[in-house]
């Protein structure tokens, strides 16, 4: 384990292998560590929903073991930013490139509807709505970082959007 000085006003970071079963957890978790760091409500809400979505890619999409979830909270600018790292194919890292280029393309609000349209018409049973939901409830755009294939998506969440300001001091 490294240990290093940051000017962080809170942070987390998870590591567990890719079960279903954990994302529930992870989310509750996370929750409820966003609540304390944060002070509100609403966007710990909309933070773990959007750790809940890119958790659930990370497991579906991996191709090795072990996911890594980190949020890092920084006070004087009042934003979070959350990312998930995993292993994946290329197959499977270029059809994620072209969902995310597609869902930052438009307006959150555009991206959603399209998406939700789209899922309307497909028989496969997925719906590929969580980026454009992560984007809609949040404001958010989502980037991506790949080496090799490692994988990293993360989210900068501005709190003021969100309508939380952080801790009252």
């Amino acid at each position: 384990m490294k240990l290093e000085k940051t000017k962080n006003s809170g942070y987390l970071e998870l590591v567990f292998g890719p079960r279903w079963t954990y994302i529930a957890t992870v989310r509750n978790f996370l929750q409820r560590f966003l609540l304390v760091t944060i002070g509100n409500n609403k966007s710990a809400d909309i933070i773990s929903m959007a750790a809940s979505e890119l958790l659930e890619n990370a497991i579906k999409y991996a191709s090795e073991e072990g996911t890594k979830i980190s949020a890092n909270y920084f006070e004087e600018e009042n934003t979070l930013i959350l990312s998930v790292e995993n292993f994946s194919s290329k197959d499977n890292i270029k059809i994620l490139l072209d969902q995310i280029k597609e869902v930052n393309e438009g307006t959150p609000e555009e991206m959603y509807l399209k998406k939700m349209l789209q899922a309307a018409e497909r028989t496969d049973g997925g719906s590929q709505l969580g980026f454009a939901r992560i984007r809609y409830e949040s404001g958010s755009d989502i980037e991506v970082e790949i080496k090799e294939d490692l994988v990293k998506i993360s989210i900068a969440f501005n709190l003021c959007r969100l309508g939380g300001r952080g801790i009252e001091r």
